[in-house]
C-alpha cells in the first residue's frame, strides 16, 4: 500500500509499504477520505507542541472496513465507518472518571503514538470503530471527527439556553462551534476572523454577527454593543492575541473555553483572570458521547459540514495539499485527502 508520511518539517513523502497486519481485537480499513486538521499544519510546520516526525498524519477520516480479527464481533466487513481515533489506557484516574479523553497514557490515531490515515489502509482497534448510517457521504463522515470537537467544547462550557457567546476564530473549529452553540441554544453568536471569505461562510451558517477583527477593534465593539452581555467565549484560535481579545471582552465571572491548539508558550494578564473570576478552561478532543451526538447532528442537517470543504486533494497530492494550506489562506478551508 501507499503512505503519505511526515519525515521532517514541511516534507512528506509517499511510501510503499506492506498491508498492516490485524491481531484478534483489530480491524483493517481500507481509507476513503481523510480531512487535514490545524494540528496537522501545526505539526507539519514543526511547531506541534507534541506530534513530530516521523509519523503518518491522519485523525479525522472515513473508510469500509477491510478485514477484521477473530474476536471483533460488533464490526463486519464491508461496512462503512469513521473512527474515534484517541486510543486509551482505560485503566488511569481519568479513565476510570469518565474523562478519557484526557488519559494519563494518551495516544492519538495521527498523532502520537499510532500512524494515522494518510495511507490506503489502516488498522485499529475495534472499540474505535464507529458505524456509520446509510445516506451520509465520505466526506461528511471524515468531519464527524472536528463536529466531536465542538460537541465537547460546548458540553464544557455548560452553555444555557439563552446565552450569547462569540467565537474567535471562523476557521472549520470556529465554524462547527459555531453551529453547535446555535443548536445548543445561544441566543446570538458572534463569530470573529481576519478573512472576509471565511465570516461570509460564518453568516451562510447561521452566525448571529461577524466582525473581521483585523478592521474593527473587537474590544470596543463589545463594550458599546455589548455592554457585559458576552455570556461565553470559544477561543478557536489559540494564539497570545486572541487569548488576549478573550479576556478583554468576557463577563466578570464567566468562561474562556480554549479549543484551539496553541503553537507554543503564549502570555496573557493574569491579573485580569484573578480579578475577574474568569474561568480559563482547556478543551481537548471528545468522548464517544460526543462523537456521536456529532455524527447525529450531521446526518440529521442540524448543523452543516459539506460547506466547509474547499478543495479535494488526492493521496500523491498530500504534500500539495499542505502547502496550499499555508500559501493560500485567503482561499482555503477545510481540506480533503481523498485516498
Amino acid at each position: 500500500m501507499v503512505q503519505a508520511k511526515l519525515i521532517s518539517t514541511e516534507k512528506i513523502k509517499l511510501e510503499k509499504v506492506e498491508v498492516p497486519s490485524i491481531t484478534s481485537g483489530e480491524v483493517l480499513i481500507q481509507v476513503k477520505v481523510c480531512g487535514i486538521c490545524g494540528s496537522d499544519i501545526h505539526a507539519y510546520k514543526g511547531r506541534h507542541p507534541f506530534v513530530h516526525p516521523p509519523i503518518v498524519l491522519g485523525h479525522e477520516f472515513s473508510g469500509l472496513v477491510s478485514e477484521v480479527g477473530s474476536e471483533v464481533k460488533a464490526i463486519s466487513k464491508g461496512e462503512k465507518v469513521t473512527v474515534e481515533p484517541n486510543v486509551v489506557c482505560g485503566e488511569c484516574y481519568n479513565c476510570l472518571h469518565g474523562r478519557y479523553n484526557i488519559c494519563l497514557n494518551l495516544k492519538v490515531i495521527g498523532c502520537v503514538g499510532h500512524n494515522g490515515a494518510f495511507a490506503e489502509y489502516i488498522v485499529v482497534p475495534e472499540d474505535k470503530v464507529i458505524k456509520l448510517p446509510q445516506g451520509i457521504s465520505w466526506d461528511e463522515a471524515a468531519l464527524i471527527e472536528p463536529a466531536a470537537v465542538a460537541v465537547h467544547a460546548v458540553k464544557k462550557a455548560e452553555q444555557r439556553v439563552g446565552d450569547r457567546a462569540v467565537v474567535l476564530g471562523a476557521g472549520p473549529i470556529g465554524l462547527l462551534v459555531m453551529q453547535v452553540a446555535k443548536v445548543s441554544g445561544a441566543k446570538e453568536v458572534i463569530i470573529t476572523d481576519l478573512l472576509d471569505y471565511r465570516l461570509k461562510k460564518a453568516r451562510d451558517l447561521g452566525a448571529d454577527r461577524v466582525v473581521n477583527s483585523g478592521r474593527e477593534n473587537l474590544a470596543n465593539l463589545v463594550k458599546e454593543d455589548y455592554g457585559e452581555k458576552i455570556d461565553l467565549i470559544y477561543d478557536c484560535v489559540g494564539i497570545e492575541e486572541t487569548v488576549s481579545q478573550a479576556i478583554q471582552i468576557a463577563r466578570k465571572g464567566t468562561k474562556i473555553l480554549i479549543v484551539g491548539v496553541p503553537e507554543g508558550k503564549i502570555g496573557i494578564n493574569l491579573a485580569y483572570v484573578q480579578d475577574r473570576e474568569l474561568e480559563l478552561l482547556g478543551s481537548l478532543m471528545y468522548v464517544r458521547e460526543d462523537f456521536t451526538t456529532a455524527l447525529e447532528l450531521i446526518h440529521q442537517g442540524k448543523i452543516k459540514v459539506r460547506p466547509l470543504v474547499s478543495h479535494h486533494f488526492t493521496l500523491g497530492e498530500t504534500d500539495k495539499a499542505f502547502q496550499k494550506i499555508l500559501t493560500m489562506k485567503e482561499e482555503v478551508l477545510k481540506v480533503l485527502v481523498q485516498i
